[in-house]
């Protein structure tokens, strides 16, 4: 009878919330929805309000690894018990997980980006599993009727043993790959002796709500899609070889040294930065292996990276939203990424008083260098490229010092840690909700980075897809998931003011911590606590065709007429000289674009008449030659 009670309640505040805000469980007629989206609606484990139903439910792994690895061959071995709790109302028959190394096999379509490290080098085998038991029961990969590959997915088929609603079932797998050497993608050997090792273990895919089980094929340009999991792992490598992983070792004592121990209790109370591991602590040989033990409870994901020849330094920041330790690893022959630290702090300090205004999600934080070409984001850790002002400045930008010049990468990967890590965005589908927002974070930079002119004709080619395309589906998603969706969110940002653009945010964030946010779920949050139907703006942005173009249509004695060419609604400033050399400037909100595409602008003054009208664009417009008119 409580139990009954409890759900008319909710019920009735959903329904009153509903009305409230104009939105109740009816689907936006004005925007297209999918019929996965709407069966959701219907079945009512998402709120077309973009609250959290109490019927939304998300499944979960615990892992338990051991994994050994060689530097000098690159091989890992490793096992990992894996127990899989089913939360949803479906009886799963089969069950999927990941092998994303086997984009490295020949056959697959990518393969060509990899390079063997020598000539030599046999081609990689991506991962091979030694042996899969759903129980105690082995699984025979060769049969069809027990298990079925697909590119980089296994799917396990249950038969007559499905897992219930409610219940759980125990994977094991035993495993080997070899690390791949030159030419990676994003996991893999910086030299012979450093190596980031992420995506190095099967796992569980994402079942939900929408697609069922997360079936795409890791292609090393789409991304990722994680639930949230516990992680118990342990690595036994060589003892002169220092490792750093997504959070901190449960046993520090054992593979640190006591030098080192005392190193990083200074560092943990210095904001400047502390030397912990330098060159004279370099160790060419080992003397035996050292198994490095770690607990990470509701991560998404779990990587580490190890060397025996990598500078370490580390320290303490501190502000209103916690306590961090932030830490850094690169090669003697790159002495500028030590300015990395100093960005890290920087970085925090956009997060918490710009974007978003949230507690940084990871208080023990690392950034590797090795990667060739950007960066790349991952749990608790990011492995990027080293830069300088003087290597900026041969592509035409003015940095003043080396910490300016790796500040953008530094923040962009940084802003991962929130989405998707934080927010679990099925970035496989929906890339531009963590790429554009890493990129929108760049706008909060006082020297931010302008977009290479080269790109700027493809902003309004037929080869850019409405946003709403799921990412996986087409090359070159990337002006979509980077350009055109920071610019979305630069729009809304303007659109709605700071104030309540960062708190409709939080709400977002509040809400969807840990759990798997649709671009719904985000539009329909910012609709109910902006107190706005914004879904024309939803529409124009994200499922129309378009681009990015404001221009003066013509002028009229003291009126201009405005249009937006491209059908993106976006913020400008109009600047207005007078005959008299007087300047007027006016800051145009994107909301004028809301019923039309023109707008009519008219001179306040009458002190005079326009000689020259300009727009001035925070966003990147793909043709500039439209935003000027002078008086001939």
């Amino acid at each position: 009878m409580i139990h009954t009670f409890k759900c008319y309640l909710t019920c009735c505040l959903v329904i009153i919330g509903g009305l409230l805000f104009g939105y109740s469980q009816t689907i936006p007629a004005d925007i297209y929805v999918p019929l996965e989206f709407q069966k959701a609606y219907q079945q009512g484990t998402r709120m077309a309000n973009g609250t959290v139903s109490p019927k939304y439910w998300q499944n979960h792994s615990v892992y338990n690894i051991k994994a050994t690895l060689e530097p000098s061959t690159r091989l890992l071995t490793g096992e990992a018990i894996i127990t899989y709790y089913n939360e949803s109302p479906d009886s799963l028959k089969s069950i999927t997980f990941h092998t994303y190394h086997d984009y490295y096999k020949p056959d697959s379509k990518k393969a060509g980006f990899f390079r063997a490290a020598d000539a030599n080098e046999k081609p990689h085998e991506g991962m091979v599993l030694d042996q899969v038991l759903v129980g105690d029961q082995p699984i025979d990969l060769k049969d069809r009727k027990q298990a079925r590959y697909g590119g980089t997915n296994y799917n396990i088929v249950l038969g007559d043993n499905p897992v219930p609603p409610g219940g759980q079932v125990n994977l094991r797998v035993d495993w080997h790959y070899v690390i791949p050497g030159e030419g990676f993608e994003r996991s893999g050997a910086i030299d012979p002796t450093s190596m980031f090792v992420a995506y190095w273990y099967p796992e569980m895919a994402v079942y939900d709500d929408i697609d069922g089980w997360d079936r795409v094929v890791y292609d090393a340009a789409t991304e990722f899609y994680h639930d949230y999991s516990d992680y118990h792992v342990e690595l036994t490598i060589p003892n002169n070889f220092m490792v750093w992983a997504s959070v901190a070792p449960d046993n520090p004592t054992e593979v640190y040294s006591e030098e080192v121990q005392k190193r990083l209790e200074k560092a943990s109370k210095s904001t400047e930065a502390v030397s912990i591991i330098g060159e004279s602590d370099f160790k060419s040989t080992a003397t035996k292996n050292l198994t490095w033990k770690y607990t990470a409870k509701d991560f998404p994901d779990f990587s580490f990276a190890l060397s025996d020849h990598f500078i370490w330094d580390a320290a303490h920041y501190s502000d209103k939203m916690g306590d961090y330790f932030i830490q850094v690893a690169y090669p003697t022959s790159h002495p500028e990424f030590a300015a990395v630290l100093e960005t890290i702090g920087m970085s925090l300090e956009v997060f918490h008083n710009q974007f978003p205004v949230y507690e940084f999600p990871f208080h023990y934080f690392t950034i590797f260098n090795g990667l060739v070409g950007g960066g790349m984001e991952f749990a608790g850790m990011a492995n990027d490229q080293e830069t300088s002002a003087e290597k900026l400045k041969t592509y035409g930008y003015e940095v003043a010092n080396d910490t300016e010049a790796q500040f953008g990468l530094s923040l962009h990967e940084m802003c991962h840690m929130y989405f998707p890590f934080m927010m679990g965005i099925n970035e496989k589908k929906y890339a531009w909700m963590d790429e554009g927002f890493a990129s929108f974070s760049s706008f909060f930079m006082d020297n931010p980075f302008k977009m290479p002119e080269r790109d700027l004709p493809y902003l309004g080619s037929q080869e850019v897809l409405p946003i709403m395309a799921p990412s996986h589906l087409f090359e070159g998603s990337g002006l979509n998931s980077y350009t055109i969706g920071s610019h979305s969110y630069k729009s809304l940002y303007e659109l709605l003011g700071e104030e309540t653009f960062t708190k409709c945010m939080k709400a977002y964030m509040d809400t969807w911590k840990h759990r798997h946010p649709t671009p719904y779920d985000f539009m329909m949050t910012f609709n109910r606590v902006s107190g706005e139907n914004l879904n024309w703006f939803w529409k124009a942005w994200y499922f129309d065709w378009g681009y990015m173009d404001m221009g003066i249509d013509q002028v009229n004695g003291q009126q201009v007429t405005l249009k937006n060419l491209g059908g993106r609604p976006m913020a400008m400033t109009i600047k207005a000289t007078l005959d008299d050399g007087s300047v007027l400037e006016e800051k145009i909100n994107p909301k004028v674009w809301k019923d039309s595409n023109t707008f009519h602008w008219k001179l306040s003054s009458t002190k005079g008449s326009l000689k020259k009208v300009e727009l001035e664009i925070p966003s990147y417009d793909a043709k500039a030659s439209n935003n000027t008119w002078e008086k001939s």
